[in-house]
This record gives C-alpha cells, sequence and structure tokens, in this order.
C-alpha cells in the first residue's frame, strides 16, 4: 500500500498536475462515445459491482475491476460510509487512476455506479470522472464488445482534494433544517418516506421537512437515466426550490447517490447525507416526521 498523500498547501497544489484548463467531463456518457474513446491514452474504465462473477461475465475492453466494498465502510454502527481517505487514495491508485486519468465508470446496479460516481466527486475528481449512462447493461444491449481479461495496471499516483461541501453529517442537517436555501431530498420509495414502512428503523418516517423524490423515477430502460427536462420536472412537482442546495439521504446512502447524481445533472449544488436514515432514526435527539412521530 502506497503512503497516502493530501496535500493541502497551495504550494502543493501548484505543483500538482492540474487540469483546470480543460473542459469538465460531462457527467454521463453514452455507449456510443465510450467506445470511441475505449484508446485514448489517459481513459480508465472502472466496473464496479458487488459480486467479482459480474466483471468476470464480461465487461467493457481494458476496464478494471473494483469491489463496491472497497469504497464503502461499515463504521460507527452504519452500514455504508464513506472509508478513511488513506484507504480511498490506496484502492484508487491501485486500478491506475491518477492525477491525470479521466475516469468512466460502469458496471452495476445503479446504486453501485452512483455510489463511486459520488465518492470520486467527493474526493475532488468530479470535473474528470463520468457514468456510463445504463452501465454495463446498456453496452451489452448495444451489442458492443466483451472482455473476459483483465488487463494488466500500472499503480496510479493520485492527490487527493475533498470537497467538504459535498458531504453532510446529522449535525449540520439538523441545524439547517428550517434554512430555506437547503432542500432534503428522500430518496427513498414512498411507503418508507412516508413511514408505513419502517425497514427495521428503531423510528419510521423521515427527515422533518424533506421532499421525497424516489431513486426508482429518476432512470428508465437499463437504468438510463430519464432527459434533463424530465428530471427537472420531478424535482419541481417535489417542491424543490430552484437554485437551493440539495441534500440527499435515503436508507444507507446508496439511493441517495443516485438522486444526487440527478442533481448534478440538473445543475444543483449538491451534497450527501450519508449516515442517511439509518443514523437518523438511531439518534432519539434528532426529529422524525411521520405516522405516530413525536414531536421536537
Amino acid at each position: 500500500m502506497s503512503a497516502f498523500r493530501l496535500r493541502l498547501t497551495s504550494l502543493a497544489l501548484l505543483a500538482a498536475p492540474c487540469l483546470a484548463d480543460a473542459q469538465s467531463a460531462p457527467l454521463l456518457v453514452s455507449s456510443q462515445w465510450l467506445e470511441q474513446h475505449l484508446r485514448d491514452a489517459k481513459l480508465v474504465v472502472i466496473h464496479t459491482a458487488s459480486q467479482k462473477a459480474d466483471y468476470d461475465a464480461g465487461h467493457i475492453p481494458g476496464a478494471r475491476w473494483l469491489a463496491f466494498q472497497s469504497y464503502t465502510a461499515a463504521q460507527n454502527g452504519l452500514s455504508t460510509e464513506l472509508p478513511p481517505l488513506a484507504v480511498l487514495d490506496s484502492v484508487l491508485e491501485s486500478v491506475g487512476i491518477g492525477d491525470d486519468s479521466r475516469i468512466v465508470i460502469s458496471g452495476g446496479p445503479i446504486t453501485n455506479t452512483a455510489r463511486l460516481f459520488f465518492t470520486l466527486d467527493y474526493l475532488g475528481l468530479g470535473d474528470r470522472v463520468s457514468l456510463l449512462d445504463g452501465g454495463i447493461d446498456a453496452w451489452r444491449e448495444s451489442g458492443r464488445p466483451l472482455e473476459q481479461s483483465a488487463p494488466n495496471v500500472t499503480r496510479g499516483s493520485l492527490t487527493l482534494r475533498p470537497v467538504a461541501g459535498k458531504l453532510a453529517d446529522a449535525t449540520w442537517l439538523s441545524a439547517n433544517l428550517q434554512n430555506p436555501a437547503i432542500s432534503v431530498l428522500d430518496a427513498r420509495i414512498p411507503e418508507f418516506y412516508s413511514g408505513l414502512v419502517g425497514n427495521n428503523n428503531p423510528r419510521p418516517g423521515r427527515v422533518p421537512g424533506a421532499l421525497n423524490v424516489p431513486f426508482t423515477w429518476l432512470t428508465g430502460e437499463v437504468s438510463m437515466f430519464r432527459e434533463p427536462a424530465k428530471l427537472a420536472r420531478l424535482f419541481e412537482q417535489a417542491g424543490v426550490r430552484k437554485g437551493s442546495k440539495v441534500v440527499t439521504y435515503c436508507h444507507v446512502g446508496m439511493q441517495a447517490s443516485v438522486l444526487y447524481l440527478a442533481a448534478r445533472i440538473l445543475g444543483y449544488d449538491a451534497a450527501m447525507y450519508d449516515g442517511s436514515f439509518d443514523e437518523w432514526s438511531k439518534r432519539t435527539d434528532l426529529p422524525i416526521q411521520g405516522p405516530g412521530a413525536a414531536k421536537p
């Protein structure tokens, strides 16, 4: 494992390779775009899933395997949290990601790929990372080539620059529940949002004032995102205030990653509450809105 490098001084920032002059990568790319760019020198295609059998069954030529479990961690009694920065630095370098890499995320399901997108975006790589719209399923559906062998990978050298504003915690969220500049979005399906189904949470319901945009409504066939106009309509119908900062949450921070990406597609300043309702419902000092919930 390489030594963790997190450069915070202005001198180091100036010395590190920089893509500031390059145009930011599109958040979504198509299978056609990816096939045309597979030979790009700096391109790193990542295939992520919960089981390596998904990768072994056939992946995009040259794609590197990255297990879902390598960029999520169980800690503080919660099942799906961001690992320490040193761990993420080593994991990403191990698949060849460096300071000059252009990254495309493939694999599936969309909760896994979107979670990796959020992780990379939070780590400061958002200007050069894209999600393959529809993931490996869309690639296969379009009849594009697959391979089963793993490529030889040269370890990368990566500088992490976490963007604090993209990650919310319970303390910050609790302090901003009445902030008109913040729109809190619940990505769970309506049964959980309403509190009619508890999902084994100590207190069913939702974060007070949260709006519901179920993650299942954001995509269509083979988990491809709906057109921006349709996404915008879903946000508008839910009551999201234009120009507000969007904070997403769900059960454990997976479905919220999909909603986070949808918010980014629409141009919102977005953050995700990683602890999500799993943490919120366990904290009796935090208010709950829903059937039978005690008033805060």
